[in-house]
């Protein structure tokens, strides 16, 4: 190999390894300015060298004429995954399995989730589901009962990027780590929280009780160990919630 081709493959090789280290082209090139579309990174401050910051938008960027606006939220997860450089194929990310909820609470900015159910397996009894939430977002308490002719589901959840409380029945209100979104604050019956960083993990303290999940300033990348989940199965303690 001669001098010139030994570093031509030198430099591919290193914009590679860049590439992959930010996270460039992991997701198509967006237009800053458009609602829902700013790269991830460009928030306050992103002029400043080296430094990311992920923004939590107010509750009206995700609603279009009062109504929840899907695109948008996507693009907020899109942005979650590119400051806690998480990749997953293109295939993934445009596949109807890739999901948001806002629970019909109308204040997806602090009450809703995005997530993968990866696998669902009712014949062997597993579940494999990635959750992700944006910053200050909590998944809405709920519980699981027995459903389909199958026990009720149990779970662990494992943290992979950020932060996250997750928080059973018992403890005191007035000590939560967080503020209760509004829409929450006066049905939520679980106030003990247990704080969650990367690599750390909980389990369901007890079947068919309820709990929730509430995510850090910086947002959450989460893992889902369970048997198998049973639509049948899922109740809200807030009577409003559907999904």
């Amino acid at each position: 190999m001669n001098r010139r081709n030994w570093l031509r493959n030198i430099t591919l090789g290193t914009a590679g390894v860049t590439a992959f280290l930010t996270g460039r082209n992991l997701f198509a090139q967006q237009q800053p300015g458009q609602r829902g579309q700013r790269p991830a990174g460009q928030g306050q401050g992103a002029g400043q060298r080296g430094r990311r910051e992920i923004v939590k938008h107010p509750n009206e960027y995700f609603y279009k004429d009062g109504k929840f606006d899907e695109e948008v939220a996507k693009a907020a997860y899109l942005e979650l995954f590119r400051f806690h450089r998480y990749s997953l194929a293109d295939s993934v990310i445009n596949s109807p399995d890739f999901w948001m909820l806002e629970f019909a609470q109308n204040d997806f900015s602090n009450v809703g989730m995005g997530g993968i159910f990866f696998v669902n397996d009712k014949e062997h009894g597993y579940f494999g589901h990635e959750i992700y939430l944006l910053p200050g977002q909590m998944i809405a308490e709920h519980y699981h009962i027995p459903g389909e002719d199958l026990p009720a589901k149990h779970e662990a959840w494992q943290v992979r990027h950020g932060q996250v409380w997750t928080v059973a029945q018992g403890g005191d209100k007035s000590k939560l780590p967080f503020e209760l979104p509004a829409s929450q604050a006066e049905i939520t019956t679980c106030f003990d929280a247990k704080e969650l960083k990367v690599g750390d993990m909980d389990y369901l303290r007890k079947l068919e009780e309820p709990h929730f999940m509430m995510a850090g300033p910086e947002g959450a990348i989460v893992t889902e160990y369970a048997s198998y989940h049973s639509g049948d199965g899922l109740r809200f303690t807030n009577p409003t919630v559907k999904v």
